[in-house]
């Protein structure tokens, strides 16, 4: 392998094992068959694995780091094959492995709960106790007049146990009502072509299966230009961020109805180039034909945003802890929700712009579509909250919020 490549698609994780401080590695397709975990001294070597060194450059910054010892490319040659073997770079092997799962997904009629018994309990029963237990211990300060009219829910895709309360004091508000559709906008945490990813597959829970509303799937994609979409469903196999919500809709909607999982992508293309995103055609017409579609069917509609807001600290990239950064950070995510409570999605995104999204808002693509839905709505912004991750001086905020018809 000429110029090694790690894998875009894992997060390397600085920990401590034992005492001693490695790099472990989260990879959301279960690639290898084993956990991962290097020493944090080879760090310097992965960096150098980004498509322009080669072997030779690898060695000349070892030697340079070590004073002058001599490191032999064999010695090199051996760590990269060994992380070839573990499935942690972009290689044929890798590539192979990759076409395979594609494979595979394509050809199931549904997309499985793959964070059952990881993320929340698997077992219907235990997950509803769960879900009725945090319920009914939920702090007084949290309870407040909700519209019985509630059009959309913006809540997090954060690790459930984490903002479990939030979760449930935001879903608990559709307890008895009735929806015949749920338009789901997830995020997809890794690169995709296209705006946007959606999928016809019907969402299995441990609570059983939520059809999609395959007529709406299909109509949507006929009327959008070209590049509105990922040309394949591949980013819902793993993907968390609608997952999470499913599972609080199918508890507290009791009546059957159908859903539309949008996973949006990243906006990168826009904020870097300082492109305006709602010039853009791909935007508009996703945001004009939906509102049309939504219009024709003249159902109960409900519009959801499974979304977090700023990512900042070290494990996010940045140079300072999160402590440093969280004022600036919070001040940032509370103009986002105060503009999206008056429905200015405009004034979303030209925020974004203006710092260059320098915060990691990674539910931006989500918030933008979400807000350009529900322009004419009110909006109660129910919770704001951050989860502090000590151990990688890393922080991230999130929140909720329910829509109404005025």
């Amino acid at each position: 392998m000429d110029k090694p490549v790690l894998r875009r698609d894992i997060q390397p994780v600085a920990t401590t094992i034992k005492g001693r401080r490695m790099i472990a590695f989260h990879d959301p397709y279960h690639l290898t068959d084993h956990g991962v975990a290097l020493d944090f001294n080879t760090l310097p070597i992965l960096q150098l694995l980004d498509g322009f060194h080669d072997l030779r450059d690898i060695q000349a910054m070892l030697m340079k780091q070590q004073g002058g010892r001599i490191v032999y490319v064999s010695e090199i040659e051996s760590f990269i094959e060994s992380l070839d073997r573990a499935c942690l770079l972009e290689s044929p092997s890798f590539h192979q492995k990759m076409c395979g799962l594609r494979s595979e997904f394509s050809n199931r009629p549904t997309r499985l709960p793959v964070h059952a018994g990881k993320s929340y309990v698997s077992e219907p029963a235990q997950l509803a106790q769960f879900i009725e237990n945090v319920e009914n211990n939920i702090s007084q300060e949290y309870l407040q007049h909700i519209p019985d009219n509630i059009t959309g829910i913006l809540a997090p895709h954060i690790d459930i146990n984490v903002a479990k309360d939030i979760y449930v004091n935001t879903y608990r508000y559709l307890q008895g009502k009735c929806y015949d559709t749920v338009v789901i906008l997830g995020i997809n945490h890794h690169a995709q072509e296209g705006l946007y990813c959606i999928s016809e597959k019907n969402y299995v829970t441990p609570f059983g299966e939520i059809k999609t509303d395959k007529k709406f799937i299909r109509e949507l994609k006929k009327r959008v230009p070209g590049g509105t979409f990922a040309p394949d469903d591949f980013g819902h196999m793993t993907e968390h961020s609608i997952e999470f919500q499913t599972i609080f809709l199918h508890h507290y909607l009791k009546d059957p109805f159908t859903i539309v999982p949008i996973l949006c992508g990243g906006i990168d293309e826009f904020i870097h180039h300082g492109r305006d995103i709602m010039t853009d055609e791909r935007f508009r017409e996703m945001v004009s034909v939906m509102k049309d579609l939504l219009e024709e069917g003249k159902g109960r509609i409900l519009l959801v945003a499974g979304v977090d807001l700023s990512h900042v600290g070290r494990k996010f990239g940045d140079q300072a802890p999160a402590d440093a950064l969280l004022p600036q950070a919070i001040a940032h995510d509370k103009m986002i929700l105060s503009f999206l409570s008056r429905g200015e999605p405009e004034n979303i995104f030209r925020e974004a712009l203006e710092t260059q999204d320098r915060y990691h808002v990674c539910g931006l693509p989500a918030i933008l579509l979400f807000a350009s839905l529900l322009k004419e709505n009110h909006a109660d912004i129910l919770h704001f909250d951050t989860y502090h991750e000590r151990e990688t001086e890393s922080a991230v905020n999130y929140a909720s919020l329910i829509c109404s018809c005025a």
